[in-house]
């Protein structure tokens, strides 16, 4: 899907999760158009685990991309890489994934057919931006980085708003635990993260070998 059509695409799909947030199927999101790089979906697989899905608006200047790392904020834990242009890899671990793998050149950015997914656990409140500070790395050695935790910031990350749709519950003590705390996942919690996103990610290679 182009960058233009997703764009477009994600103004429908925030009207209908305004009047229907439990069953959305999924969610997508538009980037700022400055963005190199955008989180372009959110799918809720079942079982407290939703799929991310991030892209490049642009390619590198004059160079091929070569990778893309992407940090987990506060309340968001990475399970598994679920897909990737053919030839890439990802070293996932909770809080980061990094995507690495043969020269991507603008052309094939600018057809909208580059996308990398990952398995996310998301715990929070509706409304809730999550911000996903990323690095699109190119083969001369440069790189884009979009860190900025503000929608008006020079370079803004990649974000997402929270819905119930995307949002895992947490057991009555976990709960409990964090509001008594002021959040941040206790170990615990990491690991209870971790047992929902095996179960998840069955299901979203299920689904992934469907398509």
């Amino acid at each position: 899907m182009k960058p233009a059509r997703r764009r477009a695409v994600a103004l429908v799909a925030a009207a209908t999760l305004t009047i229907a947030p439990l069953t959305a199927a999924s969610i997508w999101l538009a980037a700022p158009a400055a963005a190199h790089t955008q989180l372009a979906a959110a799918q809720p697989n079942g079982a407290g685990a939703t799929t991310l899905t991030f892209t490049f608006d642009h390619g590198c200047d004059n160079a091929d991309t070569t990778e893309l790392a992407v940090d987990m904020p506060d309340g968001a834990i990475a399970g598994a890489a679920t897909g990737q242009p053919a030839g890439w890899s990802a070293d996932v671990t909770p809080r980061r994934v990094v995507w690495t793998g043969p020269a991507i050149d603008a052309a094939q950015i600018a057809a909208g057919d580059v996308e990398f997914a990952v398995l996310v656990r998301l715990t929070g409140t509706v409304g809730q931006t999550f911000w996903f500070p990323s690095v699109q790395r190119c083969a001369d050695g440069d790189s884009y980085d979009w860190l900025g935790a503000e929608p008006d910031a020079e370079r803004p990350a990649p974000s997402l708003i929270a819905t119930n749709a995307v949002l895992a519950p947490l057991p009555v003590a976990v709960a409990d635990e964090q509001r008594s705390s002021g959040g941040g996942a206790s170990l615990p919690q990491a690991v209870f993260a971790v047992g929902i996103l095996v179960a998840g990610a069955g299901l979203a290679g299920y689904r992934l070998t469907g398509r």
